[in-house]
């Protein structure tokens, strides 16, 4: 076995036991596949962005701003992840979604959903959903899979979320930021929390499917909020 093809093989068992890959058994699915399903199972508060092909590759209409907002969007099917940025009429206004793509032991999907609004590149609120399809059919888990930390971290109310709740409501001050690559979601406090500029690396357990130990982060944290490249 050559040099190359070695640390290709590593490189694909790592990504494996990671948790950000399915299991090779498994029947391939994009994340713009899992976006899909979530829309018709959890269509009364999920993005309603259309994702469709263009001429220069997938592009994305509709949602929040509607039909006349300036949409950006970051397809990563390798990485399974995905990024739409909208603008509306005024362009220091912005609100950001993300989804990434996790897997527990036994290879079932767990999808995250970040929205977060921001002036001038600057989040001033967010919230984070998790999805899982261990039980056959798509359920809102977070408060299964991931820490409270709108109170934990940046000691500002706890946000009641659900899967009714429309985009721009429910924001609070932890902003949560989805690994393009890498598996651990950064979480940062915004003003007006008392912990502003603070903020934790939220480590991913594959065994227990689901969130725990926090690392804090050294500041300021990485805003202007943009596309990773």
């Amino acid at each position: 076995m050559t040099r190359l093809v070695r640390v290709g093989v590593l490189l694909s068992f790592l990504a494996l036991a990671a948790g950000r890959s399915p299991a090779a058994a498994q029947t391939p699915e994009g994340v713009l596949d899992y976006y899909t399903q979530l829309q018709i199972a959890q269509g009364a508060g999920f993005p309603a962005y259309r994702i469709e092909p263009g001429a220069a590759g997938p592009v994305a209409s509709g949602g929040l701003h509607g039909e006349q907002a300036r949409l950006a969007l970051v397809l990563d099917e390798a990485h399974l992840y995905l990024r739409i940025d909208a603008a509306g009429d005024d362009a220091a206004a912005a609100f950001v979604t993300e989804l990434a793509v996790w897997f527990d032991a036994e290879g079932f999907p767990l999808v995250g959903l970040s929205e977060r609004g921001l002036t001038a590149g600057v989040p001033f609120g967010g919230r984070v959903r998790f999805y899982s399809r261990a039980s056959g059919r798509w359920n809102l888990v977070t408060d299964r899979v991931w820490p409270a930390l709108d109170e934990a971290l940046c000691r500002t109310p706890a946000q009641a979320v659900d899967e009714a709740t429309a985009a721009g409501e429910g924001l609070g001050r932890a902003i949560t930021l989805l690994p393009r690559t890498g598996i651990d979601p950064q979480v940062w406090c915004v003003a007006p929390s008392p912990m502003a500029g603070q903020g934790v690396a939220v480590s991913w357990d594959r065994a227990a499917a689901g969130f725990g130990q926090q690392t804090p982060l050294p500041g300021p944290p990485p805003w202007p909020d943009a596309p990773s490249p």
